[in-house]
């Protein structure tokens, strides 16, 4: 065995490391909809299905702001929201269609304005695209918004007959819309999408970056009580010790059972607060750590693959300290 080799298939790990973490796609990657665990309360996946059952039997707009550090998981629960709609329609009515329009965190910026009209005008060729018929009214209103120069706004009326047009002409063909909103920049964009989209079946998912910093949205007890008037405010914090321990296992996909001391996992991970990314970040290394470690040829289980309290504190404190892994900061 060469210095630093990872032998994955001792712990029978075909795929690899399965603490690899990044942004989970729920609606596109079909496995990754069993990666998305609840974790003792960290997500509450039964809510949100209701939300959206409900939202869709009442014709009304599902609206979630999902609130959060880096690596506490905005995306990935944002983007399930989006399958979660997708899976409630689909169980209303067989063979519906859904279409997405997704804003990424590089093209937030702070005129919502345009952010709608981007949104909407994505919309009518996305329309195209799926072979969905247009209209005249609405296409005289897309025209319109098209054309419209940016200093010589429509009002947020205008563009909510837009989209409640769009929205049946997508009903029309058994097919709707979703939108996702990343590390939205000015709280203008959820007071003027709520109101555009008040009326319409659809789904549309705000990410905030919760920071005390000049750069990020700051939010009051008040900004978030209005919008919870007409939707959800989810807050992404840190994960208990347990709920860590819990992931650790629950994410295993190896020969059972996880070699990580789930008791010592929780203590530690005990020492200050971790969120999903950080903790999957450090669960990632441990494993990677055990295996260039061990060079003994015995698959797990064995004493020598397990990974006991006192080694994973060891090696946590290596990372953070000479990498700066798990950085409450980064």
């Amino acid at each position: 065995m060469g210095i630093g080799d990872v032998r994955y298939e001792l712990y029978g790990l075909l795929s690899g490391n399965p603490y690899v973490s990044g942004p989970l796609d729920s609606l596109g990657i079909e496995s990754d909809r069993a990666l998305l665990l609840e974790l003792e309360g960290f997500i509450r996946l039964a809510a949100i299905e209701s939300t959206m059952e409900r939202a869709i039997n009442g014709d009304k707009p599902a609206l979630f702001l999902i609130t959060g550090v880096g690596n506490s998981g905005r995306t990935s629960l944002a983007n399930h929201m989006l399958y979660a709609y997708q899976r409630a329609a689909t169980a209303r009515l067989a063979g519906y269609r859904f279409v997405v329009h997704r804003v990424e965190r590089d093209d937030m910026t702070h005129d919502a304005y345009q952010l709608l009209r981007s949104t909407l005008l994505s919309l009518r060729n996305k329309m195209h695209t799926s072979n969905i018929e247009i209209p005249p009214r609405l296409q005289r209103g897309f025209t319109t918004l098209s054309h419209r120069a940016p200093t010589n706004p429509m009002n947020e009326y205008d563009l909510q007959e837009i989209a409640e047009f769009a929205a049946t002409a997508f009903a029309a063909h058994d097919a709707g819309f979703g939108i996702r909103y990343e590390g939205v920049s000015t709280k203008e964009l959820l007071t003027q999408a709520a109101k555009v989209f008040e009326n319409t079946r659809t789904v549309v998912v705000f990410t905030i970056d919760n920071y005390d910093h000049a750069s990020t949205v700051q939010l009051t007890d008040a900004d978030r009580q209005a919008f919870a008037r007409r939707g959800h405010v989810i807050d992404l914090s840190a994960l208990t010790p347990r709920q860590i321990a819990v992931l650790a296992d629950g994410r295993w996909t190896g020969e059972p059972p996880s070699p990580f001391d789930l008791d010592g996992v929780q203590r530690a991970f005990s020492t200050r607060p971790y969120t999903i990314g950080q903790a999957m970040q450090h669960l990632a290394v441990l494993l990677d750590c055990r295996l260039s470690e061990y060079d003994s040829d015995e698959p797990w289980p064995t004493d020598g693959l397990l990974m006991h309290e006192m080694w994973m504190q060891l090696k946590m404190w290596q990372a953070e300290k000479w990498n700066g892994l798990g950085d409450p900061h980064g």
